[in-house]
């Protein structure tokens, strides 16, 4: 479902207010892969995995998890992957969680591919986990959500999180009113926001809103549709803060709960969320809006929301979102 939606080169509430520590129980549990040979057999494989930083660059993960119950066929994990020569070929992440990805086959070409590993296994608790692959001379990491009983959201957008041990869930469809926006602050060195938002001034009783920012964006003025995408490939990326008047890189989240009330991670004189976490998991290019060029992100999070009037706080756990972003061609 491609919706189309209004345009926004500018937004009013990119941060105003305050930021700290966040967390999130994130297992770190490293077993050791399978698939570390010290040298490649006679017809094995060499190939790296295409990663930024730590994180698989442009894994993405399938299937439903819910504790105690049997990961499903669909239960699977993509990963891109360079090839240099090709040949047979095993991988496996090793046991998290109660669960393992494994796959073989054989490369018959060289260059950039995709490999599919299966998951098996059943979920011990619910959180975010890290899967670790590795091959010769190159490892990096998956994150798999177990997010209990709540439902996957069927929208191309959408975000979903708990808060305070609470479960929200907010999708845009063609009916319910809210819509994906998008929004630039700037002109050369910009912020881009995107949301889940609704379209009128005022936010009504009972429904929520999330609107994510990212920056700062370097050049965006002359900037070329490959460098846009660049700018939001998958990995890690910090929250940001205000240091001397002037806000670093990195990403902010503002929420208004059912009440009306709003919530931001940036809080005020602390220097960052340390705990916390953020991830572009995928990016796709988008079409749903032409002429502009558009990049569709999935991102997950775990953090500390703040109000910036009273100060009060809130845990936020197994986030995620989709959202968009363009520019003219």
């Amino acid at each position: 479902m491609n919706l189309r939606f209004p345009i926004c080169y500018c937004f009013a509430l990119l941060l105003i207010v305050s930021l700290v520590g966040c967390s999130k129980e994130y297992s770190r549990e490293s077993p050791d892969p399978v698939n570390t040979p010290a040298t490649p057999q006679q017809g094995q494989a060499v190939f790296t995995l295409v990663k930024q930083n730590s994180s698989c660059s442009d894994a993405k993960v399938e299937g439903t998890y819910k504790v105690g119950t049997p990961l499903g066929s669909d239960a699977k994990i993509q990963v891109s992957v360079q090839v240099t020569t090709p040949g047979f070929w095993t991988m496996s992440t090793g046991m998290v969680n109660g669960m393992s990805y494994t796959a073989s086959g054989t490369f018959t070409t060289v260059g950039k591919q995709t490999i599919t590993l299966t998951g098996t296994g059943s979920p011990e608790k619910d959180g975010a986990f890290f899967f670790p692959l590795q091959t010769n001379g190159s490892s990096c990491s998956v994150i798999v959500v177990i997010n209990g009983d709540v439902q996957a959201p069927t929208a191309d957008f959408y975000y979903r999180m708990t808060v305070n041990g609470k479960q929200y869930v907010q999708e845009v469809t063609e009916d319910n009113g809210f819509l994906p926006t998008t929004g630039i602050l700037g002109t050369s060195d910009v912020f881009m926001t995107t949301g889940v938002v609704w379209p009128g001034a005022t936010l009504p009783k009972g429904k929520t809103s999330l609107q994510l920012t990212m920056g700062i964006l370097r050049g965006f003025d002359a900037m070329t549709d490959a460098d846009f995408k660049n700018f939001f490939k998958p990995g890690n990326y910090n929250y940001l803060v205000l240091k001397n008047g002037q806000f670093t890189d990195g990403v902010q989240l503002n929420w208004t709960d059912e009440n009306g009330v709003e919530w931001e991670t940036l809080n005020g004189s602390t220097a960052g969320q340390p705990d916390a976490t953020f991830s572009i998991v995928s990016t796709d290019v988008w079409d749903g809006n032409y002429p502009f060029y558009g990049i569709k992100i999935k991102v997950r999070f775990t953090c500390k929301f703040y109000n910036p009037r009273t100060g009060d706080a809130l845990n936020i756990t197994d986030g995620e979102m989709t959202g968009i972003f363009l520019k003219k061609r």
